[in-house]
Formats: C-alpha cells, structure tokens, sequence
C-alpha cells in the first residue's frame, strides 16, 4: 500500500508515517512524501480568469494527478491549522470530496504537529518538568517570534532543551514513534480524535487494491 503524502516539511514526515502507521494499527503502508516544490513544478491548472484558486486547492490537485500518472491511489495532505482548524479541515475535505477514485487523508493538527508531539509525557527521555507538558497542547498558542511563549513550536523546543535535544528530524521521529496513541486522543481530542477517526476509514482491509 502506497501512500503520496504532501506535508509541510521535513519534520513533519519524520513525525507524521510513525503516527499514521500506530493511528492505522498497521504498518503496511509505504508512505512517500512528495514536495510542496515538485508539485508546484507540476502543476497546470485551466482555469476561467481572475477566479480564486487557494494554494491547498493547487496542491492538492497536483498530488493527485500525480498519483494518478503512478497508478497510486491513497493520498494525504497535511497542513497545520495555525489557529484556524475548522476552516483548514473543511476546505482540504471539499477538496477531497472532487477526487472519486481515491482514497484521500486529511491531517490537520490543531493548531501544529508540535502540539500531538507535546502529547504524551512518556514519549521522552524522562517525565517533562521545565517545562511540564501542557494538560491540552492543542489549545497553546502565542507570538513566535517570543521564545519564551506559548506558541507549540516553542514550547516544544523548550521542552526538549531540559534533555539536550535538538529539534531535528530524528527527534520529531522518535517522539512520535514513542507517542502513545491513546493518550494522543485523550490530549488532542479535536484534530488527533479527528485524524483518528479518518484514518480507520482510510486504510481498508487487505488486500490493498486500487479503485476501478
């Protein structure tokens, strides 16, 4: 089972596979991540002048076609929700209803990855305490450019210092590998419960077969 994912960046696909795979309560999926550049380099889209196109709608769009062309029928796409998480998920889910012959994902955090990742205490080297984890990461929020605020990203950088991590790419995946998914939907009730209940409907049962 092949799976095209767009994500936000390197970090992401680090921490992303690992809780699709634990979500899914499989790991037969190779799931491969396909630039927001090579689909930007791809995309043609016809479209009457002047109208509005948004950019997860160009995207998304371009992903497909592309899994189209690779005979490649589950896709996903994750944008983070940077405080707009009804608005983010709704347009991503429009857009995937359009795509009749795939099988599509949504992974909208509410409101970033870092917030599922400050999660689970026992998902790091010891039990956080300066920081401690917040008791409802997806609700933290704050100015990014203040290091010491609340804003997930931040608080997440923190919260590794006190172990000497860096916020690299091993780390966001040995996190997420160590995230304990139950306790990921206790904590992140809205996005994670969201992306939870999708993904049972993502995956369905082998033999993984592609639509007609």
């Amino acid at each position: 089972m092949i799976v095209y994912l767009c994500c936000e960046g390197v970090t992401d696909y680090e921490a992303i596979p690992p809780l699709m795979k634990k979500a899914a309560d499989t790991f037969e999926m190779d799931i491969q991540w396909i630039k927001k550049s090579f689909l930007k380099k791809k995309l043609i889209i016809h479209r009457k002048k002047y109208e509005a196109i948004s950019a997860h709608k160009k995207r998304i769009i371009a992903l497909a076609e592309h899994a189209k062309n690779n005979g490649v029928s589950f896709i996903a796409y994750h944008s983070d929700a940077d405080r707009e998480y009804c608005r983010t998920y709704s347009e991503i889910k429009s857009e995937f209803e359009k795509l009749k012959k795939f099988h599509c994902l949504a992974i909208v955090p509410k409101e970033m990855i870092e917030s599922w990742l400050l999660s689970d205490e026992n998902a790091y080297p010891a039990i956080p305490v300066n920081p401690k984890l917040p008791s409802k990461p997806e609700e933290i929020w704050g100015q990014e450019s203040d290091k010491n605020s609340n804003h997930p990203y931040n608080y997440f950088v923190r919260t590794l210092a006190q172990f000497k991590l860096f916020d690299n790419r091993d780390t966001y995946s040995r996190i997420a590998e160590n995230t304990n998914i139950e306790v990921l939907k206790q904590r992140c009730p809205v996005s994670f419960g969201q992306f939870y209940a999708d993904i049972q409907n993502f995956t369905p049962p082998p033999p993984y077969q592609s639509p007609p």
